[in-house]
């Protein structure tokens, strides 16, 4: 008998394996923030450049505002829908991989 009460290998319970560990990611140029700051600084330029008001007319509203802040507002919007839809998709990707890894496992 061993140290975890087995009198031979036959009698030790069935493990499986483990899923594999993701690489740690080696530091390198960080593009994203790049694109980002890029895109930033185009913004800024943009907003300086078209700063003079205009009506904006939109179904049964109309009001005047800032060219460069309606960019900016719809930009904004915009980043947060995308956000949102993001995070659903990766919901049902994890889910759809936490179903298929049991799926797996059964069988």
């Amino acid at each position: 008998m061993d140290d975890n009460g087995f009198a031979n290998s036959n009698d030790m319970p069935e493990t499986t394996p483990s899923p594999p560990v993701p690489e740690i990611e080696k530091p390198g140029i960080p593009w994203g923030a790049i694109a980002l700051g890029t895109w930033a600084l185009a913004l800024v330029i943009f907003s300086v450049q078209n700063a003079e008001n205009e009506t904006i007319d939109f179904l049964w509203w109309s009001f005047n505002m800032p060219v460069a802040l309606l960019v900016i507002v719809t930009a904004l919007v915009t980043l947060l829908l995308t956000g949102i839809g993001f995070a659903f998709y990766r919901r049902r990707k994890r889910k759809a991989a936490i179903q298929a890894r049991e799926i797996g496992s059964e069988g």
